[in-house]
């Protein structure tokens, strides 16, 4: 037996500072992916609210959405005449659902409406699911939203 006291020696401490690197770290790319995923989601949910006033019904505000080389191309009176007139009377539908594919960037894209120039915008398809006297089909549209103004803002393509 031995007189001498020995230190214990702590051999966990590395292990401790390699965990806690590993969570800061993924941390950190799970707040950096949130941030440059944002965009992507508001352009998302800009093109819902679209469509649910569209569902129903309620042209003049889906027409509020569009972005201002829509807004040139239709007055909200001209755009929700011809679009209620487009589900009810051409397509003869009351209702329809629809949905939202996967969001999609594209850089300076140009807009076929007056030939702007977008830096970026977000480009899904939605798909509009009708049902009539002739039975159901499905209306594919690519939808682009640009950001103007702070606000994220629908514009199609007519290329």
């Amino acid at each position: 037996m031995s007189h001498f006291k020995t230190r214990r020696q702590h051999g966990g401490g590395g292990g401790k500072v390699i965990v806690i690197l590993c969570v800061l770290l993924l941390l950190a790319g799970a707040i950096t992916f949130f941030i440059l995923q944002h965009p992507k989601s508001k352009a998302s949910a800009t093109v819902k609210e679209f469509y649910l006033y569209e569902q129903s019904g309620d042209f003049k505000k889906s027409w509020q959405l569009f972005h201002t080389e829509m807004k040139n191309r239709f007055s909200d009176e001209q755009y929700s005449q011809l679009r209620s007139q487009l589900i009810t009377q051409d397509i003869g539908s009351t209702s329809f659902t629809y949905t939202v594919g996967k969001v999609k960037t594209k850089k300076n894209w140009r807009s076929s409406v007056n030939g702007v120039i977008m830096k970026k915008v977000y480009v899904m398809k939605v798909t509009q699911n009708f049902h009539n006297q002739f039975g159901n089909f499905s209306l594919v549209q690519e939808v682009f939203v640009a950001k103007e103004d702070g606000e994220y803002k629908v514009v199609w393509d007519y290329q």
